[in-house]
């Protein structure tokens, strides 16, 4: 399994540098963090593995989508497989699902105006629904829903925002 994580980071890393900025975080992104969130859970707190995947097989794509992609994966690599689906998820559903797509949850635009700039050059304050609002939104839903299936969604897009 070490080898697939390394071999998988590797070539994302290396798709992701000859990508055009403008499409730079986009599904090689999101399954390269997918693994680093794998990998970090493995390092750290290796028995969250088994909570998260077993979050992740009540999302609503496990059945129809990404058990048929576990298919032609080590049973060993599974967990890690299954990491990285749920990280393209939102990226996904942009196209496949549009009624569980939300725009406003990829991104945040920030203020800024660089000294000296003059007083009529206005900032506006980030939109209140963002990256940000989605993560908290999100975590609270993975800590407190009682329904298996928000769960597992709200666990795929935090996944797909680290």
């Amino acid at each position: 399994m070490a080898t697939l994580i390394g071999s998988l980071t590797v070539v994302l890393t290396a798709i992701m540098a000859l990508s055009s900025t403008a499409v730079a975080w986009n599904i090689p992104g999101h399954l390269l963090s997918g693994i680093i969130a794998y990998q970090v859970l493995q390092q750290e707190n290796p028995p969250t593995i088994e909570k998260v995947k077993a979050a992740l097989e009540k999302h609503p794509w496990y059945a129809n989508q990404w058990q048929a992609r576990l298919q032609d994966v080590p049973v060993a690599d599974h967990s890690l497989v299954l990491f990285m689906q749920a990280a393209r998820w939102a990226d996904d559903i942009r196209t496949r699902d549009k009624a569980q797509n939300r725009p406003p949850w990829h991104y945040i635009n920030l203020p800024f105006k660089p000294e000296g700039q003059l007083a009529r050059v206005q900032i506006r304050e980030p939109d209140p629904v963002n990256i940000l609002t989605a993560l908290a939104e999100n975590e609270s839903v993975v800590k407190n829903e009682n329904d298996p299936e928000r769960k597992a969604i709200a666990a795929a897009i935090k996944s797909a925002s680290r």
